[in-house]
């Protein structure tokens, strides 16, 4: 008979440097007024959104991610950032584009990549990648294309919205007109953009 060992919740005070620090930026995010959405886990049974399992595999709140924190179960602050980046993916993935949530979504996120960026500067990069990120092909990059024309102005102009954020260098604007450059988004912002559409293809047409 053998007994599982679980890891000891660790007291605030016992955390490392890098992990007080990635504790300070959650608390600062998650006692702002506006995060109170975001604190707990979306009660989709209660609010009545029966596709949100559907459309969130990896569901994920500040609360979540401050008891994992204490937990010790972060290797690091990369991983710190990752769950937390999965909170406002989430919300802009389920929510339309220019509704409250999502509005509320970008504004955390941009508030909280702006705390980050200045421990991220101060803190090697430790993670130890166990698989390679998916290799983005050809296919993938045709299958974007094709997506696109599905989409709603609103979910087409969220896409924008991410590719003006993390691959500028992919938009081209004239006039009133904005084109995008599928060969020059990078892989891992392409496989998050076909996921999203995909999720935004699939709810159509349940709904």
């Amino acid at each position: 008979m053998s007994a599982r060992k679980k890891k000891r919740a660790v007291p605030a005070a016992d955390l490392s440097e890098e992990m007080q620090a990635c504790h300070d930026i959650l608390t600062s995010v998650k006692n702002r007024a506006d995060a109170e959405a975001f604190r707990e886990p979306v009660d989709w049974k209660g609010l009545g959104l029966p596709d949100y399992p559907q459309l969130i595999k990896n569901p994920m709140d500040l609360g979540t991610i401050e008891k994992n924190l204490l937990a010790g179960k972060f290797e690091n602050h990369e991983d710190f950032a990752e769950a937390v980046q999965l909170v406002w993916k989430n919300a802009m993935t389920y929510n339309m584009v220019g509704s409250h949530i999502y509005k509320t979504a970008v504004k955390l996120q941009n508030a909280f990549e702006k705390k980050y960026a200045k421990l991220n500067k101060k803190k090697p990069n430790k993670r130890r990648r166990t698989t390679e990120p998916k290799e983005v092909t050809r296919t993938d990059r045709v299958k974007f294309s094709n997506q696109v024309n599905h989409l709603s102005s609103e979910q087409l102009g969220h896409i924008v919205d991410i590719i003006q954020n993390r691959c500028p260098g992919a938009l081209n604007e004239d006039d009133n007109e904005v084109e995008i450059e599928i060969n020059n988004i990078e892989g891992k912002v392409l496989n998050e953009l076909n996921e999203y559409a995909s999720q935004c293809i699939a709810r159509s047409r349940k709904s």
